[in-house]
C-alpha cells in the first residue's frame, strides 16, 4: 500500500489484499470496503475529522521519513498457514497509516527498517537492537493467527531505550471485520505512546480476604499508585507488563538448533534457542513470601506477571479458554511463584488432597519448566494443583524408557517410532524428588497457590557477574475441558518440547554456597515366615540404621554417598502376568539412592545397559553426577553383598562381596543432540562382566532425528569361562503435525550379556518401519488417524524368527476420551515351529468426569503356549482399572490384569490367571495419609494385604508405619524342591488359606539440609 495514500491505499488494499480470501463472504466484504470508502471520503469532505468517527484528533498527511518517532516491523504469522503471509504486511502497512492520523507521529520508512533489520530472525534482544540502530522512540511489532474466521492480532509497543514492553493490546474478531481490529490495536497503542508516560507501566495485585476462604482477584487494577509510584491503569488498557532482557546486538540463526552466535547466552546455546520466543525478565525482591497460596505478600506487587496464554490443545495457537496468572520473583536463595488459575464455571475445579506426585494424573495443574543450561537437553518440571500438592520431574531428552527390551525386545514386534496419539506437553520421570515449599487454596473463581524453589534443588552453570539465561514454560492443564495451555506457543509441526521453550532472563547473584544435605534413616522390621518343615511360624526383629550424604561439589556437580542404605520397600512392585511368558519381566527400580540421577546413566534402545536392581544389597555405594560445560557426567560405584549371602560357610563365595561400577558421560552438540559412552563393570571373585559403547542422537530439523548405539560385552563366570557379543542399534523418526514415521534395526549377538543390566533377549536381527498419518478437526473429535507397522527379525544364522504385521487407528474426543484398535498378522517361532497368528486389540481412557476414570486394554486371537510341547492356542490379555474419588481427599484404583489360554483340539482351559489390585489412599491433612492395597491371585491363589500410614514433612523428611501379610492356598505352596510342601512331616492338602509371610514395619528419614 503506497504509504502516503490513506484513503486510495485503503481501498486498494481491500481490493487486493482480500484476493485470497474469495472463499468468505462475499457480502461481509463489500460491506467491510463500502464502509471504509464512505468513512474515508467523509474525512476528505470534512478535514477536521478523524478516519475514525470514534477518533477527534485532526487527520494529517501521513508523513513517512527515514527515521521517526516510530518503527513497525511486519507482523508474524504465528498459525503458520501460508495463504496468511498477507495479513502481516497488510497489518504494518495499516498502522503506519492510522498511527500519523490519529497521533501526528513521523513513522520510519519500511524499506528502511527491513534494510536494517537485513533478514535477522528478530527476536527480544534483537528488536531492541534494531530501535536503537533505527534512533525511533518506539518499535511496534507483533503477530496473528487466524483460526477458521476468527482473527486474533497482538501488538506490542516496545522501548527500545528503557528495553521494555509498554504496552499489549490484543484484538480478536471475524476476519471480516480486519481493518475494524487494526483501527482499535493503532487507538489503543497511541494511547500508550506519549513519552511522559513511565516504563515499564506495572500493575499492583490487590487481595481482599472475603471471608470462608474465598478471595477477589487479586490482579483487578484500580487508577491510583503502584508500590512504586508507578500508575496504574484500567483492565481494558493492560494486559500485563513483561520486561524484555538484555542480550546481544544482533542474532545469527544457524540451522535448527545449531550454534550460533548469541553471545549473552551460555556457552554452547544456539542463537536459534533465543529466536521468536516469549522471554521474561524477574525481579529481585528485599523480602519473601509466606507460601501459603494466599497472593497477599508484598512481593507479588512487584512481581513480572504473566497473562498470555495459548492453547497447546485442543486448538493449538487458539486463545486460552481460562485466564491465568502468573507472577515470579527471586531473591538469593530461592525462585518464587504466584498462580491464579481463573473459571468461568468454579464447579470444574479438580482438585483433590493426595500425597506428593499424584496430583498430575487426574488433577487441574500448573506446570514450570526450568531447562537451567539452555541446551535444549534437560528440564526439571515442577508442578502444583489447587491444593498446593507438589509435583516434580526430570524431563530428559536422551533417555531410556526401554526396560530392556521396549523396541523389539520381547516376541522381536515390538518397533516403536512412530506416534500412536498426541500426548500433549511432556511430564518427565517422576521419581526424581526435589526440596521446595508449596500452598495453594481454592477461592472463588477458580484457585491461588504458590510455590518456593530454592535454588540448591537445582542445578546451573556458573555465569559469573552475568546474568542467568534459562529455557523456560508454564503449562496449565484443565481436565474438565481436555485442555491444555502454555506461555510459550507449541506447534505440533516441531516434535521436541524443549526447543519451543521461552526466555528465563535477569537473574543475578544466586547463592553460590555448597549445597550439603545429610538424610540419617532408622528401620524396623519384625519379620515373620511360615517354616514349611514344622508348620511354625517363627518372627525375628532387624532394626537397622543407614544414613546418605550429599554434597555440591559445584553449582552443577553433585556427590552423593550412602552406608547401609535402607531399601525396605514401603511399597511392592506391581504385579505382573508370569504364566506362559517367553521372556523375562523387567521390574522397575523404587529405591531412592538410586533413582537420584538415573535420568543420565539412561540410553534408549532395545537393551537396558544400566539395571541398579542387580545391585541387591548395597553395603556402601557412591556417585558423582551432573554437569561440567556441554559434558553431562555420571560415575556410580557400589558394593553389593548379596552373593555372599549363603547358607554354606564352605563356599568360596560365602561372605564375599560384589564391586560395581557404571560410568556415563555425554557431550551435548546441539538442540536435543548429543554424542555419549558408557561402561559398566561388575567383579566378583575370578569372575567379570563389562561392557562398553557409543551412542548418540542427531536433530537433523524440526521433526526429525537419527540415533545409534554401538555397545560390546565381555563376560567371565567363575568357571573361567569367557564369551562376548556386540548389539548395534539405528533408528531414523519423524514425529510432525500429520506425518510420523520411524525407520531402523538392531542386532543383539547371541553371547550379549552384562550382570548389571537388562537383556530381555538376544540372537536377534530386526529391520521395521512403522508409519502414522493423523487428522486434526478440532472439534468433538480432537485428532484421528491410521498407524501401520512392520518388522522382520533373523536370528544369527539367518532363520525368520518373527514377523509382524500391524494396522491400526487412534482416536482422540473431547472430554478425555481416547480410543484405539489394531489388528495383527504375525508369525512367531518356536521350538522349530512357525506359528502363523491373527490378533486383535483395543484400548480406550475416559477421564471425562471428576470423580471417576475407567480404562484399559484388551487383545484376542491366536496366542501361542511356550511349553515342552508348544501348540497355537485361542487367547485373550486385558487390563481394566477403575479410579473413583468420592471425596477430595478419598481415591480408590481397582485393577484387573487378565491372561487366558484355551487349547482349540478339545476346548479345554489351559490356564486363567486373574490378578486383582484394590489401592485406596486416604490423606487426613496434608502430611498425613493412610494407604491401603489388597491383591488376589486366582492362578497362585495368593492374598496379599498391606497398610501403611505416613507422615510427610518433605521430600526427605518422612515417618511410615506399615503392616503386611501375605496367604496362599495351602496346597500350592511348594517347597525348595517345587513339589508340594510338608508341615510337620504331614502333607498338608487344604484349600485354606494359610499364612505364609507377616511384617511388621517402621521407618524414619529425616533431611539436613545447610
Amino acid at each position: 500500500m503506497p504509504a502516503g495514500g490513506g484513503v486510495l491505499g485503503r481501498l486498494l488494499w481491500a481490493l487486493f489484499g482480500f484476493m485470497p480470501l474469495m472463499r468468505t463472504s462475499w457480502f461481509s466484504l463489500a460491506t467491510t470496503i463500502a464502509t471504509l470508502l464512505m468513512s474515508s471520503l467523509s474525512a476528505i469532505a470534512q478535514p477536521g475529522a478523524a478516519p475514525s468517527s470514534q477518533t477527534s484528533a485532526p487527520a494529517a498527511a501521513v508523513s513517512v521519513v527515514d527515521g521517526g518517532d516510530v518503527a513497525v516491523l511486519p507482523f508474524i504469522n504465528i498459525s503458520g498457514q501460508a495463504e496468511d503471509d498477507w495479513i502481516g504486511d497488510g497489518i504494518a502497512e495499516t498502522l503506519l497509516a492510522d498511527l500519523q492520523a490519529r497521533s501526528g507521529w513521523s513513522v520510519t520508512a519500511p524499506e528502511r527498517v527491513l534494510a536494517v533489520a537485513d533478514g535477522t530472525e528478530l527476536d527480544a534482544a534483537a528488536t531492541v537492537s534494531l530501535g536503537r540502530q533505527l534512533g525511533v522512540r518506539w518499535v511496534i511489532t507483533g503477530g496473528y493467527q487466524r483460526l477458521g474466521d476468527q482473527l486474533r492480532i497482538t501488538a506490542r509497543l516496545i522501548d527500545p531505550v528503557a528495553q521494555v514492553v509498554t504496552r499489549t493490546v490484543k484484538a480478536d474478531g471475524k476476519l471480516d471485520d480486519l481493518f475494524a481490529l487494526q483501527d482499535r490495536i493503532a487507538t489503543e497503542l497511541t494511547a500508550a505512546g506519549s513519552s511522559d508516560v513511565p516504563a515499564p507501566v506495572r500493575q499492583a495485585p490487590s487481595v481482599a480476604d472475603k471471608g470462608e476462604g474465598a478471595r477477589t482477584q487479586p490482579f483487578s487494577p484500580s487508577v491510583g499508585t503502584g508500590a512504586e509510584g508507578d500508575p496504574q491503569l484500567t483492565e481494558d488498557e493492560v494486559s500485563g507488563t513483561i520486561v524484555l532482557p538484555d542480550g546481544p546486538d544482533t542474532s545469527e540463526a544457524a540451522g535448527p538448533g545449531r550454534p550460533g552466535g548469541a553471545a549473552a547466552a551460555a556457552p554452547g546455546v544456539a542463537a536459534s534457542i533465543l529466536t521468536d520466543r516469549p522471554s521474561v525478565s524477574l525481579i529481585r525482591t528485599p523480602e519473601s513470601p509466606i507460601i501459603d497460596g494466599i497472593l497477599d505478600d508484598a512481593v507479588w506487587q512487584r512481581a513480572a506477571r504473566i497473562t498470555e496464554f495459548v492453547q497447546q490443545s485442543p486448538l493449538e495457537g487458539a486463545p486460552a479458554t481460562e485466564e491465568t496468572e502468573v507472577l515470579i520473583a527471586y531473591d538469593d536463595d530461592h525462585i518464587y511463584f504466584g498462580f491464579y488459575a481463573h473459571y468461568s464455571n468454579p464447579g470444574t475445579v479438580r482438585a483433590n488432597r493426595v500425597d506428593r506426585d499424584q496430583a498430575s494424573y487426574y488433577d487441574d495443574t500448573i506446570n514450570i519448566y526450568f531447562d537451567t543450561f539452555l541446551d535444549q537437553q534437560r528440564a526439571y518440571v515442577f508442578s502444583i494443583n489447587g491444593y498446593g500438592v507438589q509435583g516434580d520431574s526430570l524431563l530428559n531428552t536422551g533417555g531410556g524408557g526401554s526396560r530392556g527390551g521396549g523396541r523389539g525386545g520381547g516376541r522381536g514386534g515390538g518397533f516403536s517410532g512412530g506416534r500412536s496419539g498426541f500426548s500433549g506437553v511432556p511430564t518427565g520421570d517422576r521419581s526424581w524428588d526435589a526440596l521446595f515449599e508449596s500452598g495453594g487454596t481454592l477461592v472463588a473463581d477458580g484457585w491461588t497457590a504458590e510455590m518456593a524453589i530454592p535454588f540448591k534443588s537445582l542445578r546451573y552453570p556458573a555465569v559469573g557477574d552475568q546474568a542467568h539465561r534459562w529455557g523456560f514454560q508454564i503449562t496449565r492443564r484443565i481436565r474438565d475441558k481436555d485442555e491444555t495451555v502454555v506461555w510459550s506457543p507449541i506447534s505440533r509441526d516441531v516434535s521436541g518440547f524443549l526447543p519451543q521453550m521461552g526466555l528465563l532472563d535477569g537473574m543475578t547473584g544466586l547463592s553460590t554456597s555448597r549445597n550439603l544435605e545429610i538424610l540419617p534413616t532408622v528401620t524396623a522390621i519384625q519379620a515373620g515366615r511360615l517354616d514349611q518343615s514344622t508348620a511354625a511360624f517363627p518372627t525375628e526383629s532387624q532394626p537397622e540404621g543407614g544414613i546418605n550424604l550429599k554434597y555440591g561439589l559445584t553449582s552443577n556437580l553433585t556427590l552423593d554417598f550412602t552406608y547401609n542404605p535402607d531399601f525396605s520397600q514401603i511399597e511392592s512392585d506391581r504385579p505382573q502376568i508370569e504364566v506362559n511368558q517367553r521372556f523375562p519381566l523387567f521390574f522397575p527400580e523404587l529405591r531412592p539412592f538410586f533413582l537420584e540421577g538415573q535420568e543420565i546413566f539412561s540410553v534408549a534402545g532395545p537393551v537396558n545397559f544400566v539395571n541398579t536392581r542387580t545391585i541387591v544389597d548395597p553395603r556402601y555405594g557412591g556417585k558423582v553426577t551432573g554437569k561440567v560445560g556441554n559434558t553431562t557426567l555420571g560415575l556410580l560405584f557400589a558394593n553389593d553383598e548379596a552373593p555372599g549371602n549363603l547358607d554354606d560357610s564352605s563356599d568360596p563365595a560365602f561372605g564375599k562381596t560384589a564391586n560395581v561400577f557404571m560410568g556415563r558421560v555425554r557431550y551435548d552438540l546441539y538442540a536435543e543432540s548429543y554424542l555419549g559412552a558408557i561402561v559398566t563393570d561388575r567383579e566378583f571373585l575370578s569372575g567379570h562382566s563389562r561392557l562398553g559403547g557409543v551412542d548418540g542422537n542427531f536433530r537433523l530439523n524440526d521433526s526429525t532425528t537419527f540415533g545409534f548405539r554401538a555397545v560390546g560385552s565381555q563376560n567371565r563366570d567363575l568357571g573361567d569361562l569367557d564369551t562376548s557379543g556386540e548389539m548395534f542399534d539405528a533408528v531414523l523418526t519423524s514425529q510432525g503435525r500429520n506425518l510420523s514415521y520411524s525407520l531402523g534395526g538392531y542386532s543383539i549377538d547371541p553371547e550379549f550379556d552384562s550382570a548389571v543390566g537388562f537383556v530381555r533377549r538376544r540372537d536377534i536381527r530386526l529391520l521395521g518401519g512403522q508409519v502414522g498419518y493423523r487428522w486434526w478437526p478440532e472439534s468433538w473429535l480432537i485428532n484421528w488417524g491410521p498407524e501401520a507397522l512392520y518388522t522382520r527379525n533373523y536370528n544369527f544364522e539367518d532363520i525368520l524368527e518373527d514377523e509382524v504385521r500391524q494396522l491400526g487407528a487412534n482416536f482422540s474426543f473431547a472430554k478425555n476420551i481416547r480410543f484405539g484398535t489394531s489388528v495383527n498378522r504375525d508369525m512367531e517361532r518356536f521350538g522349530g515351529i512357525n506359528f502363523d497368528k491373527t490378533r486383535y486389540s483395543t484400548n480406550l481412557f475416559v477421564n471425562t468426569f471428576n470423580t471417576l476414570s475407567v480404562g484399559g486394554f484388551f487383545s484376542y486371537g491366536d496366542q501361542v503356549f511356550f511349553g515342552t510341547a508348544p501348540f497355537l492356542g485361542s487367547g485373550s490379555q486385558g487390563r481394566v482399572f477403575l479410579t473413583v474419588r468420592p471425596l477430595n481427599r478419598l481415591q480408590s484404583q481397582i485393577n484387573i490384569t487378565t491372561s487366558r489360554l484355551i487349547d482349540p483340539l478339545d476346548e479345554t482351559e489351559v490356564f486363567d490367571v486373574k490378578i486383582y489390585r484394590a489401592l485406596t489412599t486416604y490423606q487426613f491433612t496434608d502430611r498425613l495419609l493412610l494407604r491401603n492395597i489388597l491383591e488376589y491371585n486366582t492362578f497362585s491363589k495368593t492374598v496379599g494385604a498391606n497398610v501403611l500410614f505416613t507422615y510427610r514433612v518433605n521430600s526427605g523428611t518422612v515417618f511410615f508405619i506399615g503392616y503386611d501379610d501375605r496367604y496362599q492356598q495351602g496346597d500350592l505352596i511348594l517347597d525348595d524342591g517345587n513339589d508340594p510342601a510338608y508341615f510337620g512331616n504331614q502333607e498338608l492338602f487344604t484349600t485354606d488359606l494359610v499364612r505364609t509371610n507377616r511384617a511388621f514395619f517402621t521407618k524414619i528419614s529425616y533431611l539436613f539440609r545447610y
